[in-house]
């Protein structure tokens, strides 16, 4: 087998660059820049994007207004996780899909756990009333 300059000079017409489809592949040496200018790409070094950079170009007052809406999404974020597991079917109708049996079970269970709390609670609201009234 020939090696490919050899290969090259024997065949003018073949191009190298191209596939048969005619897409342009870049060359493997300039595979970590930029194939039109032939320049590596330029990467930012790891603490660049970090939220807490003393040195970056916003204001205290914009920083602190990210901050809040973090904030407000955390918040948001776990509002909806609470509700997530006090209603374990929720997530699955939101997609319109049907809950699973085991989805259905726990959301039975949460439900007959708020019951039976509920009942408690009432109860110990009368046993807190009959006892004032003996006390009295």
């Amino acid at each position: 087998m020939s090696n490919p300059q050899d290969l090259l000079n024997n065949n003018p017409g073949l191009d190298t660059k191209h596939d048969s489809a005619g897409a342009k592949h870049p060359d493997l040496n300039t595979a970590g820049g930029n194939p039109k200018t032939n320049t590596e790409f330029e990467y930012a070094p790891e603490s660049a994007h970090s939220r807490l950079d003393g040195k970056d170009q916003r204001t205290h007052g914009s920083a602190l207004a990210d901050a809040k809406r973090v904030e407000e999404l955390e918040k948001k974020v776990q509002a909806q996780h609470e509700e997530a597991l006090k209603h374990p079917t929720s997530v699955a109708t939101q997609h319109g899909n049907e809950p699973s049996r085991g989805a259905k079970k726990d959301e039975q269970l949460v439900q007959d756990e708020e019951e039976e709390l509920k009942k408690k609670d009432e109860a110990k609201k009368q046993s807190q009333e009959a006892h004032k009234s003996k006390h009295h």
